[in-house]
C-alpha cells in the first residue's frame, strides 16, 4: 500500500468493509434459514443489521488500525493480507457467538463469519488499491 494513501480513504475503506460484513452476515443467515431449514418467512430486521454493524465496527477498529499501520510501514499491498486479516478478525467473533447461541448454530456461524470476512477484506482492498482521485468518495 502506498504511504500516499490518505486517511480519508482508509476510513472509507473501513466503513465499507464493516458495512459489507454486517450485510453479508445478516443476509447470509436469513438465506441459510430459507434454503437449509426451509423457513419461508424472510426477516431482515433493521435492528439486527444495526447491531451487527456496531459489533463489527467495535471489534474491528483496533485490528484494522494495527493492520493499516503495518501495511504502511512495510509497504504491504497484497490482497491476501487484507482479506486474511478481515477473515481472522471476523472469525474472532466465533467464541463470543458460541456463548450466545446453542452449539448447533456454530455449523452455520463459522461459514457466515468466514464469508463476511472475505467480503469485508475484498471491499477494503478494492477501495485502498483503486486509482480514484483522493479528494472524492471512492466509486463502487
Amino acid at each position: 500500500m502506498d504511504i500516499s494513501t490518505s486517511l480519508q480513504r482508509v476510513m472509507y475503506a473501513h466503513l465499507l468493509a464493516v458495512s459489507c460484513a454486517a450485510v453479508t452476515f445478516v443476509f447470509g443467515n436469513e438465506l441459510w434459514d430459507f434454503v437449509v431449514n426451509g423457513d419461508k418467512t424472510f426477516r431482515f430486521p433493521l435492528a439486527t443489521l444495526v447491531l451487527a454493524w456496531v459489533m463489527a465496527f467495535a471489534a474491528s477498529v483496533l485490528p484494522y488500525a494495527g493492520a493499516m499501520t503495518l501495511a504502511v510501514r512495510r509497504g504491504i499491498r497484497s490482497p491476501g493480507f487484507f482479506i486474511g486479516g478481515a477473515v481472522l478478525t471476523a472469525l474472532a467473533f466465533l467464541p463470543l457467538l458460541a456463548c450466545a447461541y446453542s452449539p448447533r448454530h456454530l455449523v452455520r456461524l463459522g461459514p457466515m463469519l468466514f464469508l463476511a470476512g472475505l467480503v469485508a477484506g475484498s471491499a477494503c482492498w478494492l477501495v485502498l488499491k483503486s486509482a480514484h482521485n483522493e479528494d472524492t468518495v471512492p466509486a463502487i
